[in-house]
């Protein structure tokens, strides 16, 4: 694909972002790097490659996009396994250690420059994977993003718990598809302004042009 002809921006200037992807570097998906980037060539849309307690994959992607789309920044992105559940770690310079406290894996993503995600927060089926709730509760002030939308979360109104409690925290929330398998692919996505830094991210998830799922 010509890169110099490639633009992810629609009609709208918006981009297209799927924020939770796994990729064959987490060992229960099935999406090889290339089929993610295949999708992301025929959809315009941006995976977040975040595969459990490794970088690997979110490398290997990112910049393979960035070669189709060089406004595309970098996003080296981890979902980090602590002692109380999953903390999805975006802009990271390295991998973090998994099984650390909650409180001080969020400190060692803020000392990378980077943004803490709350996956899945009340998915009732992820008992071991989901943050628990006391904690979720004491990192309120710490965490920058919710995750208001996983497409593998069962039931809607767990995802509605996750955004009305974003809401509550005045934080923004996020869209995952939360693929595993190549049909996972493409499937959800926000809609938001362009942005190269984690705090342009921040900023623009938080924006009233930023637009979301109609199943919503």
């Amino acid at each position: 694909m010509d890169e110099e002809r490639y633009s992810v921006s629609d009609e709208t200037g918006l981009w297209k972002m799927d924020m939770h992807v796994h990729s064959t570097y987490f060992g229960d998906a099935r999406n090889e790097p290339g089929a993610i980037v295949r999708c992301f060539a025929e959809s315009g849309i941006i995976p977040v490659v975040c595969d459990q307690n490794a970088t690997a994959g979110s490398a290997v992607v990112s910049h393979r996009i960035r070669k189709l789309a060089s406004d595309i920044p970098i996003i080296l992105a981890e979902e980090i396994m602590t002692s109380e559940g999953e903390i999805i770690g975006l802009f990271l310079n390295e991998e973090i250690h998994p099984y650390l406290p909650a409180d001080e894996t969020v400190e060692m993503i803020h000392d990378q420059g980077g943004l803490a995600l709350v996956p899945h927060p009340f998915c009732s089926w992820r008992t071991t994977s989901a943050l628990r709730r006391d904690t979720l509760n004491t990192l309120t002030g710490e965490v920058d993003i919710i995750e208001g939308f996983n497409g593998r979360t069962l039931r809607g109104s767990e995802n509605r718990e996750a955004r009305e409690f974003a809401v509550q925290l005045k934080k923004p929330f996020s869209v995952g598809s939360d693929a595993h398998f190549p049909e996972d692919l493409g499937r959800f996505w926000l809609e938001l302004e362009p942005f190269l830094t984690p705090e342009a991210l921040l900023k623009n998830l938080s924006s009233p042009a930023v637009r979301y799922p109609e199943l919503w």
